[in-house]
């Protein structure tokens, strides 16, 4: 294999690698993608590869972990003149948006955290649960039954995978709604 030799930053030559490990790891899954299919659609050696990432499970959570974790965080936030339940749609629409545009690495996502036992010691549907709760307290929102109002926002959100809607006013509506709801309910008693 000829290695492409076109002269790169490091971050640059990572963030080439990463998308094309993205793009095999979707195909393929975690089990069934190699370091060396990883480098050979690269154009790089494994050598090269390795002096960029330690393994391939490093290679999978840099992936991964910007698009579940670090754009979660960065858009629970509430803006100056918001009030909770806007920076709530905001919320909602953002990630319904990031779904949309990734969808292929959330399913893979959601198929390797469980069925994969590599990387069973990192539970990405915990962490996410955990930063969306995080996230309603900072934005000002009370929530009455916690376990209630995660399980909505995340199912909710999640089943724009199975049924998606590209139509931005459709999504505009449906996150609406939602906040709307999970309004409602963060004002309302468990009885």
């Amino acid at each position: 294999m000829k290695e492409n030799r076109i002269r790169m930053s490091r971050q640059e030559r990572q963030a080439q690698i990463l998308k094309v490990a993205m793009e095999i790891f979707v195909d393929n899954g975690y089990k069934g993608t190699t370091t060396a299919q990883i480098a050979e659609a690269a154009g790089i050696s494994e050598v090269t590869l390795f002096r960029n990432f330690d393994s391939k499970r490093e290679i999978f959570l840099q992936g991964v972990i910007p698009i579940l974790t670090e754009t979660l965080e960065e858009s629970l936030t509430i803006e100056d003149s918001e009030t909770p339940q806007k920076a709530l749609e905001r919320f909602l629409e953002d990630r319904l948006s990031v779904i949309s545009e990734n969808h292929g690495v959330v399913r893979l996502i959601l198929m390797e955290n469980q069925m994969n036992h590599e990387l069973s010691d990192i539970d990405f549907i915990k962490t996410i649960g955990d930063l969306i709760q995080n996230g309603l307290e900072r934005i000002g929102f009370k929530i009455i039954n916690e376990d209630f109002t995660i399980r909505l926002i995340m199912g909710s959100i999640l089943s724009f995978l199975f049924l998606p809607a590209r139509d931005e006013c459709a999504v505009k509506e449906f996150a609406g709604r939602l906040a709307n709801m999970i309004d409602a309910t963060s004002k309302t008693r468990e009885v």
